[in-house]
């Protein structure tokens, strides 16, 4: 997804615990991402690596709302 001249990756996993994956890493790269959110079942937010956050799928309304154009 496009926002102005930032990148975003979305993945969605329906575990409430996603572990950081070669596949995000890589999407992350090679897509030359800002950030990669990975949508998931649990409650909490929290990083995976360096631009590659877990985001609980309750906040997911919350986190894109800023970036209406």
């Amino acid at each position: 997804m496009l926002s102005g001249n930032r990148r975003f990756g979305f993945e969605v996993k329906r575990t409430e615990a996603p572990r950081l994956t070669a596949s995000m890493r890589s999407a992350y790269e090679t897509r030359r991402l800002d950030r990669l959110d990975v949508v998931h079942a649990g409650a909490e937010r929290f990083a995976l690596a360096k631009g590659i956050r877990a985001l609980p799928a309750s906040q997911l309304a919350k986190t894109l709302r800023p970036l209406r154009g």
